[in-house]
């Protein structure tokens, strides 16, 4: 030890947003609302703290219907669930630093998961619990506490999400913080726009499927000294319709001693089935009461028929914002040409707002996403993309455009979850809104409603088409 100044963990910057050319019409508001630097430590001490509270009522209310399904038949005598942070045995500067980042003790996901991901040897794990459980801190905690900080630096984690922001997100609020005792910890983004001309350096990825997969054709990535392997939103990453056969291409480069960690909040049956095939003797942490157990009380749901509305669903939706004094919100549409149609209907009517899709550049979603998190925007308009996982402490209002459907049509039970789980958020109260333009979406509704509630009690509550009424019944 050394009386030195320890060394900045290094977060590799693949990004850079370029500044916006003059001609071009400017995304972020005129007068744009910047938190000073009091307001910023306020609020980052109130996430913490309803952060604690959510917890605590999650495990009074959720810890006991977890299901754990152990992998193979060898001894968990000593995997007992861990009470206290102290009960893992971690290392002082992973301790100081969940502590630093607002834990006081597990939550119920964290009491399960922790001491088998922790387990000597490896233990392979699918775990499943609530938006906002501490899902993402857990896999955190076992990349960080495998990693040993060598140079030049061996890959020994990696974890892959199914979109940038999320990428972003799980480094800049879980990985850095949480890392901040291990000095020369370096990490790196694999994410469009992240351009290597030799192999890669660091002792943490966390990327996107598409441009990990390039960095394994390129032999840029070196998979042979990774301990931990993470697939964030698993269900999606290894469904179908998702990132199946690059997930499964990245799988195949990881060694067989290599731990597996999948996560989410959703895990249809057909998805766990496929996922223990792809994952040697996986124990599996599950919500064993059925589908209805993973809504979130806090978040109030209705639905609202445009279909007499003048103007229809577009013009309800920019009433409401002219009525409503709403923090900010998000507003999920199906296609990217939509999302662009609904950003300027509302932009034309002077309601500072940003979209985001597949389609935007890399430099300008990623400078859009922060100056949402900022509180520079108020209304994000979007696709799925950023349905999944993405946490801003101050949403408080979902809006479906529209409805979710899967690639055929069908209501997207799974969807539907993630997209009104980003209101809510640590014991916040938030407001998920349903437009119906036709009888095909109320049907769609219907079957969404009837596959998460409880003994056919009414979940999403009909609300007048008038905003000035709406205002009554909205919880912002």
């Amino acid at each position: 030890m050394t009386d030195t100044a320890p060394e900045e963990t290094k977060i590799e910057e693949t990004i850079t947003p370029p500044p916006p050319e003059n001609d071009e019409p400017p995304v972020l508001p005129k007068v744009p609302k910047v938190r000073s630097h009091a307001e910023n430590a306020d609020s980052e001490e109130l996430t913490k703290r309803l952060q604690k509270l959510a917890l605590e009522r999650q495990k009074e209310s959720k810890g006991e219907r977890l299901k754990v399904i152990q992998g193979d038949n060898t001894s968990l005598t000593h995997l007992t669930s861990a009470k206290t942070f102290e009960d893992l045995n971690l290392p002082k500067h992973l301790l100081d630093a969940v502590y630093a980042m607002g834990f006081d003790r597990p939550s119920a996901i964290q009491e399960e998961a922790l001491p088998r991901i922790l387990a000597d040897p490896p233990r392979n794990l699918i775990g499943q619990a609530q938006s906002g459980s501490g899902k993402t801190a857990a896999f955190t905690l076992g990349m960080l506490y495998r990693i040993e900080i060598n140079d030049p630096p061996v890959t020994q984690a990696l974890c892959v999400t199914p979109t940038r922001e999320l990428a972003i997100q799980i480094v800049d609020k879980a990985v850095a913080p949480m890392a901040a005792n291990m000095t020369g910890l370096q990490i790196v983004l694999g994410i469009a726009g992240a351009e290597h001309r030799s192999k890669i350096q660091a002792h943490l990825i966390v990327g996107t499927p598409g441009k990990l997969v390039d960095w394994l054709k390129r032999k840029q990535l070196i998979t042979s000294g990774i301990k931990v392997f993470v697939l964030d939103e698993a269900d999606n990453m290894v469904d179908l319709s998702g990132h199946r056969a690059n997930v499964q291409t990245i799988k195949k480069q990881m060694p067989r001693t290599c731990q597996t960690l999948l996560f989410s909040a959703t895990f249809p049956e057909e998805v766990v089935k496929f996922a223990t095939k792809m994952v040697e003797n996986p124990d599996q942490i599950l919500i064993q009461d059925g589908p209805e157990f993973l809504m979130l009380d806090i978040i109030k749901q209705l639905w609202i028929d445009t279909r007499g509305y003048p103007g229809g669903k577009m013009e309800f939706l920019a009433d409401i914002y002219s009525l409503l004094t709403i923090g900010q919100s998000i507003v999920f549409v199906a296609t990217r040409k939509e999302a662009d149609q609904v950003h300027m209907t509302l932009s034309n009517a002077g309601y500072t707002c940003s979209v985001l899709h597949g389609s935007v550049e890399a430099a300008q979603r990623d400078a859009t996403m922060e100056a949402f998190r900022a509180g520079e925007s108020t209304v994000l308009i979007t696709t799925n993309v950023l349905a999944r996982g993405v946490d801003v402490d101050n949403v408080c209002l979902v809006v479906n455009y529209d409805v979710p459907v899967d690639k055929d049509g069908q209501p997207d039970f799974e969807t539907y979850l993630h997209r009104i789980g980003r209101t809510g958020r640590f014991g916040r109260k938030g407001t998920a809104l349903n437009l119906i333009a036709d009888q095909r979406d109320l049907q769609i509704l219907a079957a969404i409603e009837q596959y998460y509630s409880k003994d056919g009690q009414e979940m999403i509550q009909q609300a007048e088409a008038d905003p000035e009424k709406l205002a009554e019944v909205i919880e912002i």
